[in-house]
């Protein structure tokens, strides 16, 4: 069995600890039974269901490797040969037994009144859903918590809270953008890439997909933790799948846009471009922009190293890269004419990627001058230039000169220049191509 599993079940799932949780939830639901509001029984077991899972849950998930390291037994942990799948279950399981006790002995009482009304179909559909839910929240905390172990910020409490701040944002932002779909549309059928589904079906299909790449996450961060190396082609498979599935929907915006020629070709890649612009903000933002890793990688461009060079690139330079790509291809599609929908879409798409080539180097320039407090300082910069600079411009023609603005050609030569420059800035400042 899993050593850090067993270890952990013996830390977290003590007799004392269980017999205290089922003690409380036996009195609890015998309280609701003879109350007279006994019917909110089921509503009150699901929402003591998200307590233990997602509330409690995130919170051990990402105090199972911050709490490692403030106990100063985590270097000693990555010197055992347990792997990353063993570490990372270990960890999100094991941590989390105690938090799963609870919950599962909720969930019969949530699912018993929807087995009598709709049937054991709709309440195994429900029970997967909320698991899956529960999973994904606590996923998403412990691959919080490794990537902020991989930024040193040393203020363990703080970084605790946000992890699990960000695991319950994604159960709660995934679940109530589905039940937003179905209230809005009052429809059952979703329209996806052209083919229909169910949207039950095509929800809880689409959790496990999440679910699955945010384990795929968690594994590639902690091999990471433990010095093994990360090939680019997990998060190129991600990046792929995430343009994949945000390019499907197109079909569902108004009429007017998806019928955009041809067949919806531009509409797709704009979708999918928005996907990968905010994958590109996020991992600048929260990968470490190591001056060392950058020397090295302009090393084996130089030496003409080039398969080694693309095996050491970091996600967000991955990320950027497949924005840049898909942007091209989209500018490439309205140059040619075949695209005439939106006039000035193909300045504003050029614009747009100058604009994110300046801001990326700005995370990698403030990254180098202020060290930890480069990535916030890096924020404030580009908050006063997207903000600030057009607040006191009052929206004039130099706004073009900080805002990707449609159909102006001083737009994209401005950001391009703009770009290039930070570019060149950050990278003397590196020593790591130029001499």
């Amino acid at each position: 069995m899993n050593p850090e599993f067993v270890r952990n079940l013996w830390l977290e799932a003590t007799p004392f600890r269980l017999a205290l949780i089922a003690g409380v939830l036996l009195l609890v639901f015998a309280a609701l039974s003879v109350s007279p509001f006994g019917g909110g029984a089921a509503y009150v077991a699901q929402l003591i269901y998200w307590f233990f899972t997602v509330l409690w849950g995130t919170r051990s998930a990402a105090l199972s490797v911050v709490g490692e390291i403030r106990e100063r037994t985590w270097d000693s942990q990555k010197l055992s040969s347990i792997g990353p799948v063993e570490m990372v279950w270990g960890k999100l399981l094991g941590a989390t037994i105690h938090t799963w006790f609870g919950g599962l002995l909720c969930l019969p009482a949530v699912l018993w009144p929807i087995v009598r009304t709709q049937g054991a179909g709709a309440a195994l559909t429900q029970g997967a859903t909320m698991l899956l839910l529960a999973l994904l929240a606590q996923a998403v905390a412990l691959l919080s918590s490794l990537v902020l172990v991989r930024r040193n910020t040393g203020n363990w409490r703080l970084d605790t809270f946000l992890c699990q701040v960000a695991g319950i944002a994604a159960a709660y932002s995934f679940h109530s953008l589905w039940r937003s779909f179905e209230i809005l549309t009052g429809s059952e059928a979703l329209d996806w890439w052209g083919l229909t589904f169910d949207s039950t079906q095509f929800h809880l299909v689409s959790l496990v997909l999440f679910t699955a790449w945010a384990l795929a996450g968690c594994w590639r961060a902690m091999r990471t933790e433990l010095r093994l190396i990360n090939g680019p082609f997990v998060w190129l498979a991600w990046l792929l799948f995430l343009f994949f599935y945000q390019a499907g929907f197109a079909a569902m915006l108004p009429a007017g846009l998806s019928a955009m020629e041809p067949q919806g070709a531009a509409l797709r890649l704009m979708l999918g471009a928005l996907a990968l612009i905010g994958s590109a903000y996020s991992m600048v933002f929260l990968e470490p922009k190591d001056p060392v890793r950058l020397r090295w990688l302009g090393e084996q461009l130089r030496a003409g190293r080039w398969w080694r060079a693309f095996a050491g690139l970091d996600a967000w330079m991955l990320s950027y890269g497949a924005t840049l790509v898909v942007g091209l291809a989209l500018a490439l599609l309205v140059a040619t004419g075949h695209q005439t929908g939106m006039p000035g879409l193909g300045l504003a798409v050029l614009a747009i990627l100058g604009f994110l080539t300046r801001d990326v180097a700005v995370f990698v320039l403030f990254g180098r001058i202020a060290g930890g407090k480069g990535d916030f300082a890096a924020l404030a910069v580009l908050a006063a230039l997207y903000l600030l600079v057009p607040m006191v411009l009052k929206g004039g023609p130099l706004a073009a000169l900080f805002l990707p603005v449609p159909g102006s050609l001083l737009s994209p030569i401005a950001a391009w220049v703009q770009g290039i420059a930070v570019m060149v800035w950050a990278i003397r400042t590196m020593r790591c191509v130029l001499p």
